[in-house]
């Protein structure tokens, strides 16, 4: 996948992680819950609504158990803490920071490639020291992630399809 290529989320009955689409695979039984296992997304049963809503939460949980310690190192690297890291279903932007230093970060950002969430975890701490979008931000930035522009552009050019996506099951 590269930083032009647009990821096609069409496909009925996957997940997309990591820019990698993975199968679902439903039990039919008990509470609806979502486990990864094995590359493949095993869903327990209920009704379509709660499915859904168990995916939703898989993906919440896995977006929380990465970015949180990727913000941790690189706010360590970068001598930046965030006071808190909250995961959302933002619909029109992938992550922010408010002056209290929250940052906070749109759990779809799990569907693309690990690149793109790195560069927004990195964008957003930034914002620790610039609440801004300015000059000395913009060349902060660069030499925190000097990639920066690549990954910006692929999440420009994946935006609406990655914003729209909801699991077809």
């Amino acid at each position: 996948m590269t930083a032009d290529s647009p990821l096609d989320l069409s496909r009925r009955g996957v997940i997309w992680l990591d820019g990698q689409a993975l199968p679902i695979e439903p039990t039919g039984t008990g509470k609806a819950i979502a486990r990864l296992r094995d590359e493949r997304l095993v869903v327990g049963g209920g009704s379509r609504a709660q499915v859904l809503a168990a995916i939703d939460r898989w993906y919440r949980r896995e977006a929380r158990q990465r970015i949180e310690p990727l913000a941790g190192i690189e706010g360590r690297r970068l001598g930046l803490v965030a006071k808190k890291v909250r995961i959302g279903n933002q619909r029109t932007r992938w992550g922010s920071c408010s002056t209290s230093g929250t940052l906070s970060f749109n759990w779809r950002l799990m569907i693309g490639r690990p690149e793109a969430l790195h560069y927004v975890v990195v964008h957003e701490l930034m914002h620790l020291r610039h609440h801004n979008h300015s000059r000395n931000f913009w060349n902060d930035l660069a030499l925190a992630f000097p990639d920066y522009k690549k990954e910006a552009l692929w999440l420009r050019a994946n935006e609406r399809n990655l914003l729209a996506w909801k699991p077809l099951i």
